[in-house]
């Protein structure tokens, strides 16, 4: 059997061919396992420093927050399901969308439920009683 070069030229252009659209038909498809944060975090405590988003990609089918603490500066990875990672997530894309810092995102106000509200009235009164002896007292 006699191995013609024109032949061969041919084969290998069409193998060289068939990895190309293999490569690019694989770059675009998602890989498991690839994914920046395996393990996630419904919330976290304490002051934010830094707060990273990254949409889904190829390498990864979830969106991926991470959040830096304050104080010890280490990266944690949130659940973008929970209500926290919901939160910061819509705070990100505002923030881009409209090109503001990101930075805001990271102060959280505390909300006022009913027992910030009973505890801030218990505060009033205790004052009012404090004035109330103190003016006794004179």
């Amino acid at each position: 059997m006699q191995l013609y070069p024109q032949s061969v030229c041919q084969l290998a252009l069409l193998v060289l061919c068939c990895v190309m659209i293999t490569v690019r038909e694989s770059d675009s498809a998602f890989v498991p396992g690839r994914c920046l944060c395996p393990q996630t975090q419904p919330r976290v405590r304490g002051q934010l420093a830094e707060l990273t988003v990254y949409p889904q990609s190829p390498s990864c089918n979830k969106v991926t927050v991470i959040v830096t603490l304050r104080s010890n500066s280490e990266p944690v990875c949130l659940s973008p399901d929970s209500m926290m990672g919901k939160q910061l997530i819509r705070c990100w894309n505002r923030a881009h969308n409209l090109g503001r810092d990101v930075k805001l995102c990271l102060k959280r106000r505390r909300r006022r439920g009913k027992g910030g509200q009973r505890q801030h009235s218990r505060q009033r009164s205790q004052g009012h009683s404090r004035r109330a002896s103190s003016s006794n007292s004179q």
